[in-house]
């Protein structure tokens, strides 16, 4: 008990002095231990090294500062990284993908007082999202693009969920589209590419699946043809949930996959493919005794 209590005043004082210097030396000192004793008596009591969590908190934190639309380079320096590639590095090594794929995919949130109990659990993985691991093979869709800025629309995930946000009406293209590919599955994508942040700018792609032969050729001139890439993916599916619930189920979902499961998983994001939502009957409530659900795909490889 007297570790614990030891280390969850450590974890306080790191929280504290979150953007200065962090010394494992100091931090021992105010404990009467030697650094190489006290560093023992940290990753013995959380599982984590006492430089690798003062390393992923400030991270952590520079996530929230990114998010909220502040340049890299600024955040890196006031982390204490002396560069904006050493600072990328640093944030892909322990979150699995690059601070650009971060702005335009989470959820602005402070990072709250880091419990031991908390911290526990997530280097053993007790709060993390297992999602399907699966060789995807391309997939043909289309449908229609627009350019937009982030500053309208914060998050990707906002996008499909609040259409109306960036003035796009979605039901009477949706319904032209599944009209024209009769023959294909149903199914609806959407996904975000030629994201450019410094322009604070995004091209958002809103269609169908087209996996008919005979429908291939039925795209229309105003029509954006896109073939998304195949190969491993982590799928990961939305809770089951009734209809006034659906929209958070999928920003939940969105925010433990780039603040949990890929940070702590044996996988980085593959910034040469797409991520995608994927639409099928099963988010059409009124089918399913108003119950919904969905599917987002992100595209992985082995780190």
């Amino acid at each position: 008990m007297e570790d614990n209590n030891l280390v969850q005043k450590t974890l306080n004082e790191i929280e504290a002095h979150i953007t200065e210097a962090i010394s494992p030396g100091e931090l021992a000192g105010q404990s009467g231990y030697s650094t190489i004793h006290f560093s023992r008596v940290f990753a013995g009591v959380t599982g984590i090294t006492l430089m690798a969590y003062i390393t992923r908190r400030k991270l952590q934190y520079a996530l929230y500062d990114v998010s909220c639309g502040e340049k890299i380079i600024d955040v890196a320096v006031k982390y204490g990284f002396e560069t904006h590639a050493g600072f990328t590095k640093a944030f892909k090594k322990c979150f699995g993908y690059p601070p650009s794929i971060y702005r335009v995919h989470a959820i602005c949130s402070r990072p709250t007082r880091m419990g031991l109990e908390e911290l526990r659990s997530i280097v053993s993985g007790g709060i993390i999202l297992y999602p399907e691991i699966v060789e995807m093979k391309p997939i043909n869709a289309a449908g229609y693009t627009s350019r937009h800025k982030m500053l309208n629309v914060k998050y990707t995930h906002d996008i499909p969920l609040y259409w109306d946000t960036i003035n796009m009406e979605f039901a009477d293209p949706l319904t032209r589209l599944h009209d024209l590919f009769k023959d294909s599955k149903h199914s609806e994508i959407t996904l975000c590419f030629d994201i450019k942040p410094a322009a604070s700018e995004f091209t958002y792609f809103l269609g169908v699946g087209v996996d008919s032969a005979a429908d291939l050729n039925r795209a229309e001139p105003d029509m954006y043809r896109m073939k998304i890439p195949g190969g491993l993916y982590a799928k990961f599916t939305t809770p089951l949930t009734e209809e006034a619930k659906h929209i958070q189920a999928v920003r939940d979902t969105w925010k433990n996959i780039f603040d949990k499961w890929l940070p702590a998983s044996e996988y980085h994001y593959d910034e040469q493919r797409y991520d995608y939502e994927y639409y099928d009957l099963r988010d059409h409530a009124w089918e399913n005794n108003g119950m919904e659900q969905m599917d987002i795909f992100i595209p992985i490889r082995k780190r």
